[in-house]
């Protein structure tokens, strides 16, 4: 499925970077989220560098991957890929949940183009199946693992279904909806 030698030498790159982490509140390895998003991206019929972008969306927020690294590797063009779907990374820790998420949902809803709102849903609905997943085999204490409760996770989930609207007719952005709805109603 994953041919290309840009993908290819994405996948390397994510994995070695992201070895030793694991998703929230479990043991499954992080890579698989990357892994996951460029496959949601590549089923949706979107080139290899959206594809790579994909792979490597969360480097710079969650690694010592700096953008300097990741230009140097990858380009500029993947670079400004990147981070179109990273939370503004200067004073990231200073700023709460909720405001780095609205930031996110404001970006998205006045800014982003069309190709930065793809990667976003494909982040956003592999997060979600995630969810869905989880909660399913653990519905009791499941929303504890997270930095926010349940309803302004049903706040920001659903802001960003509608911040996402510009995709419609995307199978992603349909089955985005779909897995939220079922998480949340």
């Amino acid at each position: 499925m994953f041919s290309n030698r840009l993908i290819a030498k994405a996948m390397e790159y994510s994995a070695l970077k992201h070895q030793g982490g694991t998703r929230k509140g479990g043991d499954i390895p992080y890579i698989v989220h990357p892994f996951e998003v460029a496959m949601i991206l590549k089923e949706n019929s979107f080139d290899d560098k959206v594809v790579a972008a994909g792979l490597l969306h969360d480097l710079l927020e969650d690694t010592n991957v700096s953008k300097a690294d990741l230009k140097e590797e990858f380009g500029a063009e993947i670079l400004d890929l990147v981070l179109s779907a990273s939370e503004k990374l200067k004073g990231r820790e200073d700023r709460s949940w909720e405001i780095r998420k609205e930031q996110t949902i404001n970006y998205l809803k006045q800014e982003a183009s069309f190709i930065n709102k793809v990667i976003a849903c494909a982040d956003k609905l592999s997060n979600a199946r995630s969810i869905l997943r989880d909660l399913e085999k653990e519905p009791t204490d499941f929303w504890q693992r997270f930095s926010a409760p349940k309803e302004k996770q049903k706040w920001y989930y659903q802001s960003l279904v509608e911040s996402l609207k510009e995709l419609e007719g995307l199978k992603m952005y349909g089955e985005f909806k779909k897995v939220v709805a079922e998480i949340f109603d």
